[in-house]
């Protein structure tokens, strides 16, 4: 289990250092178009919770990956008392529709989901046609918020904030989920929470940026100037211990 968990580092340190390497020497790469990246490069096979993580992912190692981040937010939630019924949740980066599921498990009174991804949203409506206290917004998340016309309990986003390449739209993105929150309300951010800020770490073929990784100092930054009082990093260790790379699974945990 040892050379587990220091092979699983150093995997990940070598991805930082490829990234420092080509962000800020070889100056490689450009910004990515999200809104076509997803269905004409990655839900190629279908969507479901491997494929949106990567297509040759096993599904043990999948399932690994979202119970690790899902025994997080159970965490928080009970450790704070946070009842969440009646609770209205948006979902940013909805995919497969793994995090809606996990919330309405949990007695959620309403969810708004968004998906850049054409072939998502298509998907997902059809998954839950039925369902009349779930709905769908398709689009970049900070085009799509304008239109909710209601305050929300929860912004859960993991996995996604880190593939908003360009840093005003972040910024403005984090803005439009603080005015969105009600009072008290949270944003969980899953992803990478170091300490050196804009780190481009993913290409496609194409030699497009489809993943930048931003520092605490960045985050606490922007969230303090979007109106968040509280801001809590977690981390999650889980990836030292199976062999298998996983995608960055630390929580932030930010209250409005």
């Amino acid at each position: 289990m040892k050379h587990i968990m220091i092979k699983q580092f150093l995997i990940k340190q070598k991805k930082i250092a490829k990234g420092l390497y080509f962000t800020y020497l070889a100056h490689r790469g450009q910004n990515y178009d999200e809104e076509i990246f997803w269905d004409t490069s990655f839900y190629t096979s279908g969507i479901s919770d491997r494929q949106t993580i990567s297509p040759q992912k096993s599904p043990i190692s999948t399932k690994y990956h979202y119970a690790s981040v899902e025994l997080l937010i159970l965490r928080t939630l009970y450790n704070r008392g946070i009842d969440l019924n009646n609770s209205v949740v948006l979902d940013i980066g909805s995919g497969s529709g793994h995090w809606i599921d996990f919330y309405k498990s949990l007695g959620v009174k309403q969810i708004i989901g968004m998906d850049v991804s054409k072939s998502s949203i298509e998907y997902l409506k059809e998954k839950y046609k039925n369902r009349t206290d779930i709905y769908f917004y398709h689009g970049k998340a900070v085009e799509c918020i304008d239109k909710i016309d209601t305050k929300v309990n929860i912004v859960n986003a993991i996995g996604v904030m880190f593939h908003i390449v360009d840093d005003a739209e972040w910024q403005e993105t984090i803005k439009k989920i603080s005015n969105q929150l009600s009072p008290n309300g949270l944003l969980i951010v899953g992803g990478h929470f170091g300490f050196i800020n804009g780190i481009n770490v993913q290409f496609d073929d194409k030699n497009n940026i489809n993943k930048r990784l931003r520092s605490r100092a960045a985050w606490k930054r922007t969230l303090k100037n979007a109106g968040f009082s509280k801001v809590e990093f977690i981390k999650n260790q889980a990836y030292l211990h199976i062999d298998d790379s996983l995608p960055e699974n630390n929580i932030l945990i930010a209250t409005k």
